[in-house]
């Protein structure tokens, strides 16, 4: 018999048919349909460009300093990847740059309190994937 669809190496990393990351039918990680991240037919996350606009900060909750990182007056910058709804609010936060010392943790605790304007595609607000910097410092 032959093979139907694209190689699939079942649920997991890579491309195929089902749940995982890589690209492919299903829920996951990836370009495809369904949900997921990146374009595709279905309740996916959008990335902003080709007629998706960027999510537009409207109030943003400074992050509260950790004792240890106080301490050794230790400074920094968190990169936080987050999902911005279609209601404007942050979602799925991950972090994709740390710096340590509980800072990591209390620039999620403040990001989640943020609000947007979100994303649009053809004029109707949708899920935008961002990427959000976080600055500690000291004076």
């Amino acid at each position: 018999l032959g093979r139907i669809g694209p190689p699939s190496s079942g649920t997991g990393s890579g491309g195929g048919i089902g749940s995982g990351s890589g690209g492919g039918v299903g829920s996951g990680r990836g370009a495809g349909f369904g949900p997921g991240e990146g374009g595709g037919f279905g309740g996916g996350v959008f990335r902003a460009g080709g007629g998706v606009t960027s999510p537009v900060l409207t109030f943003k909750v400074e992050p509260e300093y950790s004792e240890e990182a106080r301490k050794a007056k230790y400074m920094g910058t968190v990169l936080l990847y987050v999902e911005v709804n279609e209601r404007g609010l942050p979602q799925n936060p991950r972090v994709l740059r740390a710096v340590g010392m509980g800072l990591d943790e209390k620039a999620i605790e403040a990001v989640m309190k943020w609000k947007f304007q979100p994303g649009r595609k053809d004029g109707k607000p949708v899920t935008v994937a961002a990427q959000v910097e976080v600055n500690f410092r000291l004076l």
